[in-house]
């Protein structure tokens, strides 16, 4: 009986590692193939804009795009508020820049390195490859999973299924990887064929690529997200500075513009997201530079220190009269301190500058909406008509959109506006409950009702997809 009972506990115990292991490698394969899923729907991710950044980030990526046969127009720049080294794009187009990675790169040219390779996948395709091949692996992991289990319970041995799981899962992930090297090594070409067709140097890329050359010694968990989602190899940043050196790029050198245009970026993300203890650390007041003090005057009003911030803003906007960006700063410094009646000259002087910035419409609206006095409602509304025109994804536009409306009475285009606003903060019910509200105050066939059929129709979508996924 005891040994019997031995032989029985030890197949019961491997049985039991094969059900954990089966578990764990399920929830490992799972982890790996959703990820970019969950990267395109932004789960988790903060988001933030800044007129002055995108369009620097634009105009950069712009000559690039146009050199891929990719209209600019058709792709969405994004910031996303996190410290670590990463970009990336996803379906639709969109690019995807982490923070992190702008405020420690060292010039111009490594951003704009970075942008010509993510502009590598857009133009191939790759998102929507990688949906394909990431389905593809997903199929082959359930496939090795039933055979595994099949084999275990045929066998009553677990080791025997957790070898079948095992080598098919780890077939599985060979391939994907493979072919993720095989997309990073593409992108890396076509970036510098988009380099040279803009007469630009590959010195940059090929820098920031040294910068995280030391992220295949560090675990997993502490590497920086662009090692793990970009596989990174000393044979690939060796075969890129070949590729470089046979290349007939020109010679390496930022021009003034773009190098002050950089600078003035780290700046602006420093100073609204370190501590100012941090920002006053790196730009201390020996540093007169644009730049430095730039960034002590955002540190300055993010403590609340008006007193200390306004003198700063305004000895820059003497040197630079002209400088939108600078009004714009000064009009936010002056509505979000309370002094909502003296903002105004500032952000109609920046949107004056600065026409074609949807964000500087939207924050001239908004201060002229908390002004509390309706005889500029119809001026609000004006800016912000221009400004979802430029921009229909502006979520914030639309909810003020909906203030304004309300507050002059026309309760169908509030609900038109609040509608557009739920989709885009993600809530099909609510922009369905304001659609049905619209639609009744609304003309069969005029152009909002036929706007109000299509948030309907993609709020439903949008439900569908999370009783799915739920």
């Amino acid at each position: 009986m005891f040994s019997r009972a031995v032989a029985h506990s030890s197949g019961a115990g491997a049985l039991r590692r094969f059900a954990m292991a089966l578990m764990a490698l399920t929830a490992a394969v799972t982890l790996v193939l959703t990820w970019p899923a969950q990267t395109a729907r932004a789960q988790g991710m903060s988001l933030i804009r800044d007129a002055e950044i995108e369009n620097t980030i634009r105009d950069w990526a712009t000559p690039l795009l146009r050199a891929a046969g990719v209209a600019p127009e058709s792709v969405t720049l994004r910031m996303v508020n996190d410290d670590s080294l990463n970009a990336f794009v996803t379906l639709g187009n969109k690019m995807y820049l982490h923070t992190g990675l702008l405020m420690r790169s060292e010039n111009p040219g490594q951003v704009i390195g970075v942008i010509a390779h993510e502009i590598g996948h857009i133009a191939g395709g790759h998102a929507v490859r990688l949906k394909d091949e990431l389905e593809r692996a997903r199929m082959l992991s359930l496939i090795t999973s039933a055979l595994g289990m099949a084999a275990a319970a045929g066998t009553g041995r677990g080791d025997v299924g957790s070898a079948v799981i095992l080598g098919g899962s780890q077939a599985a992930m060979r391939n994907l990887f493979s072919y993720s090297r095989t997309q990073e090594s593409s992108a890396d070409q076509a970036a510098i064929k988009y380099l040279r067709a803009t007469g630009q140097n590959a010195d940059g890329l090929v820098e920031f690529f040294d910068i995280l050359g030391d992220q295949e010694m560090l675990l997993s968990s502490q590497q920086d997200a662009y090692a793990r989602t970009h596989p990174l190899t000393r044979e690939r940043i060796t075969s890129l500075e070949h590729a470089v050196e046979a290349s007939d790029l020109p010679p390496a050198g930022d021009t003034a513009a773009d190098r002050m245009r950089h600078a003035r970026m780290v700046a602006k993300l420093v100073g609204f997201l370190k501590t100012p203890g941090v920002t006053f650390q790196r730009y201390p007041e020996t540093d007169t530079s644009l730049p430095a003090r730039y960034a002590r005057a955002i540190a300055w009003y993010r403590q609340g220190k008006l007193d200390e911030a306004l003198p700063v803003i305004d000895a820059l906007l003497a040197d630079y009269p002209d400088d939108p960006y600078f009004h714009e700063l000064k009009g936010q410094m002056l509505l979000e301190n309370g002094r909502v009646a003296d903002s105004l000259s500032s952000y109609r002087r920046a949107v004056e500058l600065a026409p074609r910035e949807p964000l500087i419409r939207i924050a001239l609206a908004h201060a002229l909406i908390e002004t509390g006095d309706d005889s500029h409602l119809e001026a609000a509304r004006e800016h912000l008509a221009q400004a979802v025109k430029e921009e229909p994804q502006a979520g914030f536009a639309w909810r003020l959109l909906a203030t304004v409306h309300g507050r002059r009475g026309d309760m169908t285009m509030a609900s038109y506006a609040m509608a557009e606003s739920a989709l885009l903060h993600g809530d099909p019910a609510q922009a369905a409950f304001h659609a049905e509200r619209a639609e009744r105050g609304l003309k069969t066939g005029d152009p909002v009702w036929l706007r109000v059929q299509d948030v309907k129709q993609r709020a439903d979508t949008m439900m569908t997809e999370m009783k799915n996924d739920g």
